[in-house]
């Protein structure tokens, strides 16, 4: 009976040692399934590893330098911009000639004002003013012909008096030749003493004669020159008179024409101001607005200070006009869908009083055409990235994280001459 239960307890103990053994192997194998690395683990650091070299690529990848602005469409010529057209003179609106959306020429009439001033009221003033003064240049020219004569007959007197005086001198010059054969005959006892007394009285007489024709011609001479003297300040006045009544006159008509509003140029009115006939207008008040018909366009931006100093004329640009659906890439011009080329023309060398600079771009030739000018009205908004240096995309990250200007544009022909 002892040696049975000896038996069983051995069996069931090997039982037990096989089970454990079994359950260990079990346990072992769980184990090992659990360390062991997952399939999604390999695979995101196998995306990982690729994401990190295609990063370290794209860091090495080239990107252009540029600086942004925006801006709108202008002309670059001064003359074919929109002109405003303003009153020269502080007036009463008359008659409208024009209504907006009508094309003029250069010198339509736009309107007429009545003028407020009291001196220009009357509509027939410059006439009047002309004939007044008309009437002075008259009298001056009177005054003129006056002097004038009156040195004529200075001169023919002054003339009148060099010949008494001639006559004078050949006349004295007979009294001495008779005085001296009276003497010399009275010597010799041929001609009595009272022939004697007579030649030497002729002889002052003839003396006297001629001290009076010099007096005579010496007043000519000094009346002549002091009518010339007069003749000349008489012209002078007259000139001046004259010059004063042609300025008024002039000022009196450009004050009568400038109640007549003209378009200064050829184009379209756009806006008219809301005065009507019989409302007042102050000097200077807006009237009308006029575009010019033209196909001189370019587009005006505004560009930082620290941008504005790396840009110079000649500068390459990427512009997208307003209304224009358009993909543009900064640092990538050549996948740019839908924008246009430019080219620096003008940068300001004064800010417009925020920091800001202004920078006029035109078409590039060697560009696509912008769109007509149906489409691409004066005014229209546009945004421009001026080209620049090409760097690495890390440098241009790195740049602008630290907040960096971007590269200054290495001068070829500065280093050639560095180099000479």
């Amino acid at each position: 009976m002892r040696d049975r239960s000896t038996t069983l307890t051995r069996e069931e103990t090997e039982r037990e040692i096989l089970g454990t053994e079994s359950r260990a192997g079990r346990a072992g194998a769980i184990s090992l399934r659990l360390v062991r690395s997952p399939r999604r683990a390999w695979s995101l650091a196998l995306l990982l590893i690729v994401l990190l070299v295609l990063f370290c690529v794209f860091l090495l990848a080239p990107w252009q330098q540029t600086a942004a602005g925006s801006g709108s469409v202008t002309a670059f010529t001064p003359g074919v911009r929109p002109q405003k057209i303003e009153a020269q003179i502080s007036g009463r609106i008359g008659v409208w000639h024009v209504v907006e959306g009508d094309d003029v020429k250069t010198g339509d009439l736009i309107a007429e004002l009545h003028d407020l001033s009291p001196s220009y009221m009357d509509a027939g003033f410059a006439e009047k003013v002309g004939s007044v003064q008309a009437a002075k240049v008259d009298a001056q020219r009177l005054s003129v012909e006056v002097a004038r004569e009156r040195s004529r007959q200075a001169i023919e007197r002054l003339a009148g008096a060099e010949a008494v005086e001639q006559n004078a001198v050949i006349a004295r010059e007979t009294a001495q030749v008779r005085e001296r054969r009276a003497k010399r005959l009275a010597s010799s006892g041929l001609v009595s003493t009272r022939d004697l007394e007579t030649a030497v009285l002729a002889l002052r007489q003839s003396e006297a004669d001629l001290v009076r024709a010099k007096t005579a011609r010496a007043a000519a001479a000094q009346d002549l020159e002091l009518y010339r003297k007069d003749e000349e300040r008489t012209s002078a006045v007259a000139d001046a008179v004259r010059a004063e009544a042609e300025l008024y006159v002039a000022n009196a008509r450009a004050r009568s024409e400038a109640r007549m509003v003209r378009a200064p140029i050829d184009g379209t009115v756009v806006r008219v101001s809301s005065a009507g006939p019989g409302e007042t207008v102050s000097q200077g008040s807006e009237l009308a607005l006029v575009v010019p018909a033209t196909d001189d366009v370019s587009v005006q931006i505004a560009v930082s200070a620290l941008d504005a100093a790396l840009i110079e004329p000649g500068a390459r640009v990427r512009i997208q006009f307003a209304g224009f659906p358009a993909l543009q890439v900064s640092g990538w011009s050549s996948v740019a869908i839908g924008t246009y080329g430019g080219r620096v023309a003008v940068v300001d060398a004064v800010d417009d009083g925020k920091g800001r600079y202004r920078v006029l771009v035109v078409p590039d030739s060697e560009e696509e055409l912008w769109p007509s000018r149906r489409f691409l009205r004066q005014g229209t908004a546009a945004s421009a990235w001026v080209l620049m240096q090409e760097v690495r995309v890390g440098w241009e990250i790195w740049r602008q994280l630290n907040g960096l200007p971007p590269t200054i544009p290495v001068r070829v022909d500065a280093g050639k001459g560095k180099g000479k």
